[in-house]
């Protein structure tokens, strides 16, 4: 899969490679970057990939808002065959209000940080949020703010809850900057997953290493921006 701007902090068009083919459907996978998780739309790029038009995606925004998170979405993928989102907005002004963006349903929380009212809010979007013959897909855009602001063993708990929020062969997509986290968090983090989706960035082109965890993590030694 190749790709243009990505949305987010970083408008330079890029090359991004294919997808590794062994992230097995139904699977959840850290997605591990050095920076901003945002500024490669990986997430989303993936749900283009993976995803059809009978699914559903709940969308949990940490670090850009749902406006940004559409936009993103919008340029990336066709409208005709992808799967319809449902957003946790936990970055914009407004708080605790549930709304319409345009088509798409949101659910306002007053900071990613706020764990509790995080399940709370997916509960509430993922109502009805299936079709006959779909699956429903997680993508978390960013931990780091939770994992920057609450207890390791409290983000492990929460993170335990909100992957039941994936059915069928959705895909559960959690991302991190692996750069703001040490070892002990990373590897707490991959016990939970099925394996790590590094993604490296050499000049104009994004990278991807599919590493699958069986409760091991297994850092990349050679990561990081160029």
């Amino acid at each position: 899969m190749t790709g243009g701007n990505s949305g987010g902090a970083d408008r330079a068009p890029l090359q991004v490679d294919s997808f590794p083919t062994d992230v097995d459907a139904g699977s959840t996978v850290l997605v591990a970057s050095a920076g901003d998780p945002t500024r490669y739309a990986v997430g989303l790029r993936l749900l283009c990939e993976y995803g059809t038009g009978d699914d559903a995606a709940l969308v949990v925004t940490t670090t850009e808002g749902v406006g940004e998170t559409l936009d993103a979405y919008d340029a990336l993928c066709s409208e005709s065959n992808r799967p319809t989102l449902r957003v946790v907005d936990t970055a914009s002004e407004q708080q605790s209000v549930s709304a319409l963006h345009g088509e798409t349903p949101v659910v306002f929380t007053p900071s990613p940080d706020d764990l509790e009212r995080l399940v709370l809010a997916l509960s509430d979007v993922a109502e009805n949020a299936l079709v006959a013959g779909g699956d429903r897909h997680l993508v978390v855009r960013s931990l780091t703010p939770a994992l920057n602001a609450a207890s390791l063993a409290h983000v492990r708990t929460v993170l335990e809850r909100i992957t039941e929020f994936r059915s069928g062969a959705g895909l559960c997509l959690l991302w991190v900057d692996y750069t703001a986290h040490d070892e002990g968090a990373m590897e707490a983090v991959a016990e939970l997953v099925d394996g790590v989706l590094w993604v490296t960035r050499s000049g104009s082109r994004i990278e991807f290493d599919y590493r699958s965890t069986r409760g091991r993590y297994d850092p990349l030694s050679d990561g990081g921006d160029d």
